[in-house]
């Protein structure tokens, strides 16, 4: 799916297209070229941002279920209807990247740790962006702290969706999640507790020592193949409607060598408490910076 991308179209751009195009395959518009497509016919898919919309559109579809049955649609009033299922491949839950593993498993990931107050106490000084050449679409007039949204905005469930408690999660499709020992760990593992603590079916899978979308990246490798048949594996039981959900994480070592299944409500010990904690810290430093930022840019404004 073509969707527009930050920082020139800063959220909800994404998930408004990606709401847009789903309702377009349910319920195609006059002139479609292509005929309805059943909801229980689609698995959502996608990798770290793609994963992350994907749950987020799930998270709209579900909040906007619970608010109307409908909704409207090139002049209609049609159903509000969910996928078969969600697959996710190392997805970006927490946009303002305040877990533990962002920087305990950046020795492992080819995704530096970022600095600030969750990932280190010491840090004491104002947020400031990464320096970027300026050039034409960023920083953006106003400026912002973050690519993707304003600071106030990256604890929002609809931008991070490890910010949704688990019974936002209620009434859920089956979820699949595959992570690697990496940056994003954390909270994929604790999304996948959310989601099973709110009794929705799910899969989860962790690869020792693997990096950021693995098994997308390295696709010779034993991990991948066992990747592969998982994540398809997963798309056909759900428009089957036959995913079982064991309650455990399938934990795959090293070259496949040994394989455990963990609790999955034991597969992180970073309570609820914590991480609301980690992610509000993160956001409240941001936004500070980014409200210097927007002074300075009014400033010279002015002149």
């Amino acid at each position: 799916m073509r969707y527009r991308l930050a920082p020139q179209n800063p959220f909800p751009a994404a998930l408004v297209d990606a709401l847009t195009a789903y309702l377009s395959l349910l319920h195609p518009p006059p002139g479609s070229l292509h005929k309805a497509v059943p909801a229980s016919k689609i698995v959502f898919a996608g990798d770290s941002a793609g994963g992350n919309l994907s749950l987020v559109l799930l998270q709209t579809l579900l909040t906007l279920n619970r608010a109307s049955r409908t909704i409207r649609f090139h002049g209609e009033d049609v159903p509000i209807e969910l996928p078969a299922g969600v697959a996710t491949i190392s997805p970006w839950c927490d946009v303002t990247r305040s877990m533990p593993s962002t920087s305990s498993n950046a020795h492992l990931d080819y995704l530096g740790a970022p600095t600030g107050p969750s990932n280190d106490p010491a840090v004491k000084t104002p947020f400031t962006p990464l320096p970027f050449a300026p050039d034409d679409i960023w920083p953006t007039s106003p400026p912002r702290a973050d690519v993707y949204c304003n600071a106030s905005m990256l604890s929002h469930p609809l931008v991070s969706p490890l910010a949704a408690p688990a019974d936002l999660w209620k009434n859920a499709p089956p979820i699949w999640i595959s992570t690697g020992e990496e940056g994003l760990t954390d909270e994929g593992l604790i999304l996948a507790r959310r989601v099973y603590q709110a009794g929705v079916p799910v899969v989860a899978e962790m690869f020792e020592g693997m990096p950021h979308c693995h098994g997308i990246l390295m696709m010779d490798r034993p991990a991948s193949h066992r990747f592969f048949e998982g994540f398809a594996g997963f798309c056909r039981d759900a428009v089957a409607g036959r995913v079982v959900s064991t309650g455990y994480l399938t934990w795959l070592g090293f070259k496949l060598l040994l394989t455990k299944e963990i609790p999955i409500e034991k597969a992180c010990e970073i309570s609820d408490e914590q991480v609301e904690a980690l992610m509000q810290r993160m956001t409240a430093w941001k936004s500070e910076g980014e409200i210097e930022l927007q002074k300075q840019w009014r400033a010279t404004a002015r002149l």
